[in-house]
């Protein structure tokens, strides 16, 4: 319960709370007083009402094969399990109409065949987070022991696993890949002190996106647990967590965490644990007597095996005995900009070693636990550029859909469905469905143009040696999401377009963009980025560009903004050039594969750059030896591995911050 208090202290998380679900592009560069006033620029939220057509491809929970009926208080949990079941790395969606559905045990996702088929490519997708409730009953038998958490939901193991099994070690691989769990409500009911809400694990691409969980009367141990095994890079996007021991937690130092639009609530450890993970948050809201954050194990030790996070617009609001304790506790690498809190003793205390500090007053305007690095003379400060939330559009009405089918594509015939494609395109709908029937070939060009909005795969599986091309067309905004193309593909994408154009939960995004309008990547794993349009701005999340065949990104003059990023293998990751401006916001570096010591991580040429919070991992004693090489007119400096802290997990380092500019850009 709340206590009394002063109407202002009352208001002031309400205030917080609406202002900053209604930010949209704010510059966060300004004094305190600024920062806080810039919560209130509004954008409209569509409601949440995702329907299919009949011909997408998904599977329907209620349909006869399945048999969940939502809403008559009878056990759901053998129906939704049916579905989940039948299709191991199908790249199935598994679709929950508005309803409640009452469950008794786990749902977990295909057991599959051992390290090929396990635990993968499945989306679980409601109707409306408000409108769909996965509801657990009351003093469940198998939630009731707390030192065994046991998840409601698991994407990346069978609970019933024998621990010392071969299939359970098996789970504990990074081989997660396209899990997500979409649009839905996850309650755990009461007297359920065992229970987790939902116990996540993807890699390379996978999303938890628009959900809630809730304790029913507090109890429980963790709402959203990223602790099996290897998790990540995944992202976690517009979720509120209320109630549990922890509202999140993390327990493992690879493979990266990207949050966006958090909300924790009513926890009683901490809203966030994070206990090893590179973490980048950004837009954080806590309501809580307990830390909003507790960032590494043993926090008033000092010892930790490397919890790295990076924090970015934060609120903190602390309730009852919070007045005695501080908001963010940390024995790891921490960053931090524009946080502030209210009711805690003080807004953060890092005891980490080598970076003892306390700041005792209310506002953090930016913060680093360890030193700012820099080879020219550079501010001591991040590039800060303007941060802008991913466009949402409402979903249209399914009988207005086309399918590239109805226009004569074919899955798994190998034969060039280029024309079909564009026929659907052209043929004056806004919505473009491939549907999860196999893999379509495009050995052609596509163009997307016309009145289409939104190009959508239900994972939609597609290859070939073609291109798929985003133009200009009489739509504001292009939305391209849900898409799987095939290992050894040579499509391609291309942006020409001078409007919003967004790419949202895609494999292998291979893209190359002269457009000048805006462009958001979202959870999207790829070789190569190019953008070479100085006109255009990038916003990226939980970005993973893997290879070793040449520069994974290249940013030739754009402004290019990154909130999360994991790679692996060799070659450059990033190069800014031709006054081009980076700005990297939390990561994992995988050093894996072989590394050619002249390679750097990160190459700046005669532009701007700034890189936070950036983990490593390195096994196999072939790391990184320049983690950045910058040149300014005619000079070329590097900072060496050598010269960046060592984290103390994974025989790695963190380079929490380097500064590689002279003035910000306009």
């Amino acid at each position: 319960m709340i206590r009394p208090r002063s109407l202002v202290l009352k208001l002031l998380p309400l205030l917080f709370l609406i202002a900053f679900f209604t930010t949209t592009c704010v510059d966060y560069s300004k004094n305190s007083e600024n920062q806080i006033a810039a919560f209130g620029a509004a954008i409209a939220k569509p409601k949440e009402n995702i329907i299919y057509p009949e011909n997408a491809g998904v599977i329907n929970v209620t349909s006869p094969e399945y048999g969940a009926i939502p809403n008559d208080s009878q056990d759901d949990t053998e129906a939704i399990q049916k579905a989940l079941s039948k299709f191991p790395s199908g790249g199935k969606t598994i679709y929950l109409p508005n309803g409640v559905y009452n469950i008794s045990d786990s749902l977990h996702w295909p057991t599959g065949e051992r390290f090929r088929s396990d635990y993968k490519r499945i989306v679980l997708q409601g109707q409306s987070k408000e409108g769909v409730i996965i509801q657990l009953q009351d003093a469940a038998a198998k939630f009731q022991n707390p030192k065994q958490p046991r998840p409601v939901i698991s994407t990346g193991f069978d609970p019933d696993l024998k621990s010392n099994s071969e299939n359970f070690k098996a789970s504990l691989v990074a081989q997660r890949f396209g899990n997500s769990v979409r649009n839905l409500t996850i309650n755990t009911g009461k007297n359920n002190p065992g229970a987790e809400g939902l116990n996540f694990a993807a890699n390379n691409q996978g999303a938890v996106r628009s959900v809630k969980i809730i304790s029913g009367d507090g109890q429980g141990t963790t709402g959203l647990a990223l602790t099996h095994g290897e998790v990540g890079p995944l992202l976690v996007e517009d979720v509120e967590i209320v109630g549990f021991y922890s509202g999140i937690r993390t327990n493992n130092g690879i493979n990266g965490i990207t949050l966006q639009n958090i909300t924790v609530r009513n926890q009683r450890s901490a809203g966030i644990f994070n206990g090893g993970q590179p973490m980048s948050l950004e837009g954080f809201t806590s309501f809580n007597a307990v830390p909003a954050i507790i960032n590494g194990k043993n926090p008033n030790e000092g010892n930790d095996p490397g919890s790295t996070l990076t924090l970015v617009n934060a609120k903190l609001i602390g309730r009852g005995k919070a007045k005695t304790i501080s908001a963010i506790t940390s024995a790891g690498f921490i960053y931090a900009r524009n946080v502030v809190s209210s009711g805690y003793k003080d807004i953060l205390a890092s005891n980490a070693k080598n970076a003892n500090k306390t700041i005792k007053k209310s506002v953090i305007d930016e913060f680093t636990s360890h030193p700012i690095l820099a080879e020219f003379p550079s501010p001591s400060k991040s590039l800060r550029l303007p941060i802008k939330q991913f466009p949402k559009l409402a979903w249209n009405n399914p009988k207005t859909w086309v399918s590239v089918e109805k226009f004569g594509a074919k899955p798994n015939d190998k034969k060039d469905d280029t024309d079909a494609f564009q026929a659907a395109i052209d043929s004056g709908a806004t919505t473009v469905l491939v549907p999860q029937t196999g893999t379509f070939t495009i050995n052609g060009t596509v163009r997307l143009r016309g009145k289409v909005q939104r190009f959508i795969g239900t994972e939609g599986w597609i290859e070939g040696n073609g291109e798929i091309v985003t133009e200009n067309g009489t739509q504001p905004i292009l939305i391209i999401e849900n898409f799987f193309v095939g290992f050894g593909s040579k499509l391609k994408w291309k942006t020409v377009a001078n409007r919003t154009i967004v790419y949202r939960s895609i494999t292998h995004l291979n893209l190359e963009s002269t457009g000048s309008g805006d462009l958001f990547i979202d959870d999207a794993v790829m070789d190569k980025l190019r953008f070479n349009n100085s006109a255009q701005h990038i916003w990226a999340r939980q970005l993973n560009p893997e290879g070793a065949s040449d520069t994974n990104i290249v940013n030739s003059g754009a402004k290019l903004w990154i909130l999360g990023f994991k790679t692996e293998q060799g070659k450059t990751k990033i190069a800014t050039i031709k006054g081009g401006a980076t700005e990297l916001l939390g990561g994992l570096v995988y050093a894996a594969g072989k590394q050619d010591p002249k390679d750097p991580l990160f190459r700046v040429v005669n532009a701007s750059a700034s890189f936070v919070g950036i983990a490593e991992a390195s096994f196999d004693g072939d790391s990184y030896q320049i983690w950045v090489e910058e040149t300014r007119g005619n000079t070329t400096k590097t900072l060496v591995r050598s010269k960046i802290p060592g984290r103390y997990t994974a025989n790695g380092i963190v380079m929490l911050m380097y500064s590689g500019f002279d003035k910000p850009p306009k």
